[in-house]
């Protein structure tokens, strides 16, 4: 009878990437690893099939959007806040600025107003690129 080999997040993601593999998806990897795809995926508001392709590197989306979201979530780096004019975690900076709705208090609006223009703001070359993107169909 067959032996069933099961590889771990690690081995896949080392069997993809090789020995470019970033940094970052050696994080998404020994998350999943330390409890699984589905879990690590809801980490960073996805599901277990964006974890799996990111590791095994088959995904036609943005690795630059994965890796933000990854960096976020383990990867403990901090950003300097305009507003705070001090450091704060990389994930509440992406959380303040991609937050919906009309503000609601003194913060809120201070985000409002430096968000945009901020040098920690990686979603603008996103925004822009969408953009360009539409014009490019219209």
């Amino acid at each position: 009878m067959p032996v069933k080999v099961t590889l771990t997040n690690i081995e896949r993601a080392t069997a993809a990437w090789g020995e470019a593999m970033p940094s970052w998806v050696r994080l998404l990897a020994a998350a999943a690893d330390a409890t699984n795809q589905r879990k690590a995926g809801e980490k960073i508001s996805r599901n277990a099939s964006y974890v799996s392709r990111i590791i095994n590197r088959d995904y036609a989306g943005s690795y630059e959007e994965a890796e933000r979201l990854v960096r976020a979530a383990w990867g403990n780096e901090d950003v300097l806040c305009p507003v705070w004019n001090e450091s704060i975690p990389l994930a509440s900076c992406m959380n303040n600025r991609r937050r919906k709705g009309a503000p609601k208090n003194t913060f809120e609006h201070l985000y409002d107003g430096a968000c945009p223009n901020c040098p920690n703001n990686t979603d603008i070359a996103s925004e822009a690129r969408l953009q360009e993107t539409e014009a490019c169909a219209a």
